[in-house]
Formats: structure tokens, C-alpha cells, sequence
């Protein structure tokens, strides 16, 4: 018989593993943060946790800082599982939740911690060109993903991955090895490891000015990287003709030697030289309008040879 979990989670790395999680152990309950105010209209929006619970049938709570939450904190301890499982919450968990349950709150993070501890460790592990990084599943303590490691299994990172493809394996990989010890290792039987500080580095929320592209001074394969790690959100961009161009897919391209920033027409397509190298634009949204392929973009704006990206 599994052990009993309870579910802390916001984001949709954390859905996906709910919705994975809930296949062989299904949650007591789930805590969510509470709807915010997002998009254009700024209008309240559930988290993803929140519509997967939901659609899962399970029981669905909400808090706006548990920390805070002297009563939710209060029922949490009337209502404490074997572990609770918190992947992607967005709140520092604290005392006395961090104790509150036998197995305490272990947490399912994608990268090989101490790496890339933080909020955004598979979009930088993407950026920083890696072929490799890992899923670590570890018990929270008071730091930021410095607890002891239960397991950390490899992941490895394609040259074609985006976020959305290494999310995916990273949660799959992640709440498999999670699911062998809830269902199948004895809570005596967990062992935990500290971890090493040894090469710590951090993972920091992405600051959409990231997603601004710098001809002169990148590379075509980091200008690649950045897209396949920040291009579906919050976007990877240039300036051309004095308007925002999102560049939403690439290919690298044979160099043809040009001024970094200077486009050439090749099949059709736009190839803009990088600071080494040349990059192919394969699908664009320009500003105001709808993602469309670079071919037709580069027709439609009647782009001309030797036009220059800022």
C-alpha cells in the first residue's frame, strides 16, 4: 500500500507531475496558491495546480502565504500524510510545516542540485548549452533546495528539447523515481544524503530583458539556446524596422560572413550573422500580430537584402 502524501504545488511543472503522481498515489489533499491577477485584462486566473486538482477530483485548497496562514497550518497538521510533496509551489515553506510529517516535504527539482538551485533551472541549463543535467528529489530545510538528497536521477538535455519537451521527460523521470519509494519503500526505508556545496550555482527567475537579442555580441548556437530555452515564454526578441519581432523558432545556418545583425535571403528564409555564425528564422510573431512562419513574415514585410536586426 503507497504511503499517504498530501500535494503543494502552483505551476505547470507541478501539474504535470500531479496528474502523474495521482496515477499510483493519489493525494489526501492538495494546497494551491490563491487565483491572481494575470494577461492583458489582469484578470484572476487559477493556478494550474488548481485546474488539474480539479479535474482530478481531488480535495482543493488555497492559501495566499501559508506561512501567514496560522489556520491552514493548523488544519495541515490535523490533516498530516507521510510526506508532503511540494514541487513548484512559489512559497518558502517554514517551520512547523517543514516538520509537520514523518517523511517531512520532499521536493522534486529539476537539475542536480546544488546546480541551478532556484526557479528557472531548465531554462538556464538550456541557455548554458548543457547535454546533461538531472531530476533531485530531496527533503526541504530552511535554505533554497539545500536539503538531503533522496535520489537524483540523470536527465538528459537534446539538442532539439525546448522547455515544454525537457519539462515533460524532467517529470515523467522525476515522479517515477518519486513513485518507487512512495509505493514501494517503507518510510524507515527512505535514506537521505546531504548535499555537497561543491559547485552550487543558481537558477534565478527569468527577467524578460534576458530575451532581448544581442547580435554583435552572441553567438548564433547561444541566440539557438536562448530560444529553445525562453522562446515560448517570456520570449526571445529583436528590433526590426523600429518594431518588436519575437523570434519563436531558428536553425543554425551555414555563415555567410555578414555584419553581425545584417539579414541575407536564403530559400526564402531570413538568415541573420550573429557574432559567430548565422541564424536561420524559421517561425516569427511580429508585434501586434499572430506567429506565423519566417518565409512568409520575410515576403509580406517585403524584407530586402542586407536589412539590419537591432
Amino acid at each position: 500500500m503507497p504511503l499517504s502524501v498530501g500535494f503543494m504545488g502552483s505551476g505547470r511543472f507541478a501539474a504535470r507531475c500531479l496528474e502523474l503522481i495521482s496515477e499510483r498515489a493519489r493525494p489526501l489533499w492538495v494546497l494551491t496558491n490563491v487565483p491572481r491577477e494575470a494577461g492583458r485584462g489582469m484578470k484572476l486566473q487559477n493556478t494550474p495546480v488548481f485546474d488539474a486538482a480539479r479535474s482530478l477530483g481531488l480535495p482543493l485548497y488555497t492559501t495566499a502565504r501559508l506561512s501567514a496562514d496560522a489556520e491552514r497550518v493548523e488544519w495541515l497538521k490535523a490533516n498530516a500524510p507521510d510526506a508532503i510533496l511540494v514541487i513548484d509551489f512559489g512559497q518558502m515553506i517554514k517551520e512547523p510545516v517543514l516538520s509537520m510529517t514523518r517523511l517531512g516535504c520532499i521536493n522534486v527539482h529539476p537539475s542536480r542540485v546544488p546546480q541551478y538551485r532556484g526557479s528557472a533551472p531548465l531554462q538556464r541549463a538550456i541557455m548554458d548549452g548543457l547535454s546533461s543535467t538531472a531530476v533531485s528529489i530531496f527533503r526541504l530545510d530552511a535554505g533554497m533546495d539545500t536539503g538531503p538528497l533522496l535520489a537524483q536521477p540523470e536527465l538528459e538535455i537534446s539538442p532539439s528539447d525546448t522547455l515544454s519537451t525537457l519539462s515533460e521527460k524532467a517529470a515523467k523521470l522525476g515522479c517515477e523515481t518519486l513513485l518507487r519509494y512512495i509505493c514501494g519503500v517503507p518510510a524507515d526505508g527512505w535514506r537521505f544524503t546531504p548535499q555537497s556545496e561543491e559547485g552550487a550555482s543558481l537558477a534565478p527567475k527569468i527577467d524578460k530583458s534576458e530575451g532581448k537579442i544581442n547580435w554583435r555580441e552572441e553567438s548564433a548556437k547561444k541566440i539557438f539556446d536562448k530560444i529553445r530555452g525562453i522562446g515560448e515564454s517570456p520570449g526571445v526578441f529583436c528590433m526590426v524596422r523600429g518594431k518588436r519581432l519575437r523570434i519563436r523558432g531558428a536553425e543554425m545556418a551555414v555563415d555567410a560572413g555578414g555584419e553581425p545583425g545584417r539579414c541575407e535571403i536564403v530559400g526564402g528564409f531570413p538568415v541573420v550573422s550573429c557574432a559567430r555564425g548565422a541564424l536561420k528564422l524559421t517561425e516569427v510573431q511580429p508585434e501586434g500580430k499572430k506567429t506565423l512562419p519566417a518565409g512568409d513574415w520575410a515576403r509580406g514585410a517585403r524584407l530586402e537584402k542586407g536589412e539590419k536586426f537591432a
